[in-house]
């Protein structure tokens, strides 16, 4: 079945069954409750507006962390459950989360034991962790791990570990997951109305499908409200008097060359301006310096950094680094938006508690945001917990997810990247690249000889047809954002292989020539925004 019939199917499906559970948003919290609630046996459909992971989930710092801050804060509970999650991740999607380690450089005598003494605390709350301890490191050490360091005043550091993954890759990879549990997933379909009996209780959704533009009634026994920064939203449709919960803020990320900003391990800058903490973190063969914390009126589906931002990384950077960086350095960008809930002051997000909470309305719409990527197969778990409660659903199997095994992590190995590389006589860095993107599925995918999307890339067309076959690509930006990173690592390289791509889907997708023109417009344009940005 081609992937435009399997797509008519689902459409049909969504108006045919009665579901138990309807899971509104596939950003992380979402993709996570509908694998859970699938594996546990209850029937579920997920709907997204967008692409899966379009939002919030594909623009985090990249990292599965407990949350060294937090020690300051002595939010202990926060940090064990996280670390205790971060564990359950580098086990069950060891190709998509990975350890990373961390330089904390010293600049002044006290700092060193200062720091030490927080980080032993934060190795208790790993327990027996897969990761090592943290240790107490000289200059010459410091320097060796991260050489762009600053070295004046330079006293030492403290290397510790935590984990870093490819968001938007495990959030789709979620999906799939679902999917292949049991799951109705389906993008691009946006929800309009609630259906709701004579006590006013929720039973489901009107919806229309952005494609077809084919109107749907779906039905479901309880409704998941997963959509992160759009989570009023859904709650004013449900109820136009709901007040605002949300206090949103935008963190920025910048990218660079590893070339202008060597290192062998990731750096956590302890004191801003700001009070807050900055990473600088190698990633997919390039560095991220990030992020900010921006109190944030208006909501947009692209959101840009803003000027402010920018100058703020950069000079926070440049403090702790011998290289200085400037806007041309700069080759890429990218912007997100933090779900968090308050019911206090929302001018300081920095100050408001990154755990989730769940809000259940009179109809009985079930609403979940705050939380982070690293703890989201816990979020899930309790949201699922809650509809089964809420929906007064049958009692069927526990939770399972602890112990689940995602798509590719079956097969994979640390020897895997050099079968590979021999295999198909790849660089290293290109094999790495496929290895860490599909674990054991690496060789299925790309078949016996791959073709080059551009020749000198190290990106396949095989690859692009997984992405439609398997894992819901419809748009080039679809490709080139979330299902290859592109857009977020290098902006020329990613508009090179636009036409490329777009001609790829044209072909697996059936578009006409201006379904074709209006994808590669959607991109072209947001990379045109994200450049003026930095220009």
């Amino acid at each position: 079945m081609n992937h435009l019939d399997e797509r008519k199917q689902t459409l049909k499906q969504l108006e045919t069954t009665n579901y138990d559970v309807l899971v509104l948003g596939g950003g992380a919290t979402g993709s996570g409750t509908a694998l859970d609630a699938s594996l546990r046996g209850y029937k579920v459909a997920l709907l997204e507006k967008q692409d899966f992971s379009a939002g919030t989930s594909s623009r985090s710092t990249k990292l599965i962390h407990g949350g060294v801050r937090y020690l300051a804060q002595f939010h202990f509970k926060l940090i064990y459950e996280a670390l205790s999650e971060r564990k359950r991740l580098l086990l069950n999607a060891p190709h998509l989360v990975k350890p990373l380690q961390f330089v904390l450089p010293t600049y002044v005598w006290w700092e060193k034991p200062f720091y030490s003494i927080g980080l032993t605390m934060y190795d208790i709350l790993a327990g027996r962790s897969v990761v090592p301890g943290h240790e107490r490191i000289s200059k010459a050490t410091a320097l060796d791990y991260f050489a762009s360091l600053k070295k004046k005043n330079l006293k030492g550091g403290i290397s510790y570990y935590d984990a870093q993954f490819n968001d938007s890759r495990l959030n789709v990879t979620t999906v799939r997951a679902a999917k292949e549990n049991g799951a109705d997933v389906l993008s691009r379909v946006e929800v309009t109305s609630f259906l709701k009996d004579a006590n006013g209780k929720i039973i489901g959704v009107t919806a229309k499908d952005l494609i077809t533009k084919k109107k749907l009634n779906i039905k479901a026994k309880v409704v998941a409200n997963t959509t992160g920064v759009w989570i009023d939203s859904l709650r004013k449709l449900d109820d136009p008097n709901a007040e605002n919960v949300l206090a949103p803020s935008q963190g920025i990320h910048l990218v660079f060359d590893k070339s202008k900003l060597p290192c062998r391990t990731a750096m956590i800058i302890p004191k801003t301006a700001d009070g807050r903490v900055v990473f600088v973190i190698p990633w997919e063969g390039k560095v991220l310096l990030g992020t900010t914390d921006t109190p944030i009126q208006k909501i947009e589906e692209e959101p840009l950094p803003l000027a402010s931002e920018v100058e703020f990384l950069l000079k926070t950077g440049n403090d702790y680094l011998d290289t200085q960086l400037t806007k041309d350095d700069i080759e890429s960008v990218f912007s997100g938006l933090r779900p968090l809930i308050s019911t206090g002051d929302k001018k300081d997000t920095k100050s408001i508690s990154r755990e989730e909470a769940i809000l259940v309305s009179d109809s009985g719409l079930v609403t979940m945001s705050g939380g982070k990527w690293s703890t989201f197969r816990k979020m899930a778990e309790d949201l699922t917990d809650k509809l089964i409660s809420v929906g007064n659903l049958p009692a069927k199997m526990n939770c399972v997810t602890a112990s689940f095994a995602f798509p590719g992590a079956e097969g994979y190995s640390k020897h895997l990247v050099a079968k590979i590389q021999t295999m198909y006589d790849l660089s290293y860095e290109t094999a790495v690249r496929l290895v860490d993107a599909y674990g054991g599925e690496v060789s299925f995918i790309l078949g016996k000889q791959p073709k080059e999307i551009k020749k000198g890339t190290g990106y396949f067309v095989e690859e692009i047809k997984h992405f439609v076959k398997k894992e819901f690509a419809l748009s080039v930006t679809d490709v080139l954002s979330r299902r290859w990173r592109l857009v977020f690592l290098d902006l020329k390289l990613a508009e090179s292989l636009a036409v490329p791509v777009a001609n790829v889907l044209t072909k697996e997708l059936g578009w006409k020539e201006t379904e074709k023109k209006s994808s590669l417009n959607e991109l072209l344009g947001h990379i045109k925004d994200l450049k003026k940005t930095i220009a």
